[in-house]
């Protein structure tokens, strides 16, 4: 991702410490809607044993978060520069219109399209 950017117009934002890898343009950005058009989907996929692989294709509106000094910063994190090693922290952002499903019997989870622009339909209960 960082060699690709350095093919535009954006450029390393270090005075800006809100998450640790963010970048700044010529102005600063209002919404991601500003930058989108520098950044592709990210694909991650997920392999457990000898099953296929999950996918999970995050638009660039669900890694990316616009500062308040105006930057654009990655909304994951490399794992090992907070202590956590191998691991890496997918934030929350990155679920937005997104159903989580977890499976607690064969401790798993899952995840599918979720519209969460509306309030889901329930069956309302008696007390």
């Amino acid at each position: 991702m960082t060699r690709e950017l350095h093919r535009t117009s954006l450029k390393d934002a270090v005075d800006d410490d809100t998450l640790p890898v963010c970048w700044k343009g010529k102005k600063p950005f209002r919404s991601i809607r500003d930058v989108r058009k520098y950044f592709k989907p990210l694909a991650l996929s997920f392999a457990n044993g000898g099953r296929s692989a999950a996918h999970f294709d995050i638009p660039p509106e669900n890694y990316l978060i616009v500062s308040i000094k105006g930057s654009v910063c990655l909304g994951i994190l490399n794992g090992t520069e907070i202590g956590l090693q191998n691991y890496n922290i997918i934030g929350d952002i990155s679920m937005q219109d997104r159903t989580v499903i977890y499976d607690n019997e064969k401790n798993m989870i899952g995840w599918g399209p979720g519209n969460c622009d509306r309030i889901p339909k329930g069956k309302a209960s008696a007390a």
